[in-house]
């Protein structure tokens, strides 16, 4: 049995406890995952959206967090992750459509989208194509740089899990420091990451997928940069690339003690940040 299925199942029993519905919505993609709540200020919509391999659940703590603090809360799960079903070969345009659909038909004003990673890339697409339902962006390690050859075949290899060994050092390089609990989850990520829709994911990723400067500078919305110190999946370059290419009222911080998922490091300091931006986008 795997074990991470099970801990996300606990999880949401217990997010559900807290107010935090779980429902599923029909896209292009398949019936995608959802948690949704309506907290008891006046803020914009606020979206969260995961990296590759990881889930909604994965940000439990930083929800739970939020739900008090802010006004409506969406946080779905991506395609062939999380609870979420998916339909058909999966890739990053069809998992970015079907989250992409799944925003438009939920969203009934502008929102606060927050994405890590993966979950960052599709962030900044969706404000380039949907600007009228972005209302600020918080990017955390966003993935879509426009980085040289080496560096884009690095950043898929890291992710071509082909064994035990490589899924804990994969695991290991997410946070800030290593958890105890890794080498637990090494085994799921291996059997998740090496085989079905993840891998047919990870291997449509094409440099076609990044971004140019060009097209960061039609970004309208406020953005913010959250850019851990302790970042070992994405390269430097990642970094300058951002540095150059966002429109000039971007901001950027790069805090002490975050790694690629701060998520996972220290999700009460990331939720206040994130609660932090929301407000001063209201």
């Amino acid at each position: 049995m795997l074990l991470i299925p099970v801990v996300e199942r606990l999880i949401r029993r217990r997010l559900r406890t807290l107010g935090i519905s779980s429902r599923e919505v029909s896209t292009s993609a398949g019936l995608l995952h959802l948690y949704e709540s309506h907290g008891p200020n006046p803020l914009p919509p606020l979206v969260i959206l995961h990296g590759f391999g990881a889930s909604a659940t994965s940000f439990a703590r930083v929800l739970a967090y939020l739900r008090p603090r802010v006004g409506r809360l969406l946080a779905p799960d991506a395609p062939a992750h999380g609870f979420s079903g998916h339909a058909g070969p999966l890739s990053v345009d069809h998992a970015y459509e079907g989250l992409s659909q799944l925003l438009v038909r939920e969203l009934d004003r502008p929102a606060v989208v927050f994405g890590n990673s993966m979950g960052g890339a599709f962030a900044l697409r969706f404000a380039l194509e949907h600007p009228e339902h972005v209302r600020g962006l918080f990017l955390s390690s966003p993935a879509g740089a426009s980085v040289d050859a080496q560096d884009f075949a690095g950043l898929r290899d890291h992710f071509r899990v082909t064994g035990l060994r490589h899924a804990r050092r994969l695991v290991d390089s997410l946070t800030h420091e290593p958890h105890w609990f890794n080498h637990l989850a090494a085994p799921d990520i291996l059997w998740k990451f090496s085989r079905g829709p993840l891998r047919d994911l990870l291997e449509s990723f094409q440099p076609s997928h990044m971004f140019t400067a060009e097209q960061l500078a039609d970004l309208k919305p406020p953005t913010h940069v959250v850019w851990g110190r302790s970042e070992r999946v994405l390269s430097p370059a990642s970094l300058e690339f951002f540095r150059r290419a966002l429109p000039a009222r971007t901001t950027f911080e790069e805090p002490e003690g975050f790694g690629h998922c701060p998520y996972m490091d220290r999700p009460y300091a990331l939720a206040a940040k994130i609660a932090e931006f929301t407000r001063a986008c209201a």
